[in-house]
């Protein structure tokens, strides 16, 4: 039976070291950010370049301006 995306995402996001800097690509890899408590520090760099990407925005945090690689609204973290 397929692991569940997200639960998978959650379980990568433990394997990161803090004050790490990552790229997690395109696709489902984009979903771990969401699992990432701030408190590590991990920096983490979009294919379209952005570095700093936070989890997904919803609501009143989507900017159109800030996007991760598969176009999907993402947060931007202070720094």
């Amino acid at each position: 039976m397929p692991l569940d995306p997200d639960r998978l995402a959650a379980r990568i996001a433990r394997d990161i070291e803090p004050g790490s800097y990552v790229n997690l690509g395109i696709g489902r890899p984009t979903k771990v950010a969401d699992h990432l408590p701030a408190e590590l520090g991990v920096v983490l760099h979009t294919e379209n370049g952005m570095l700093g990407m936070g989890p997904a925005a919803a609501g009143d945090e989507i900017d159109p301006d800030l996007t991760n690689a598969g176009k999907v609204p993402v947060t931007e973290l202070p720094g």
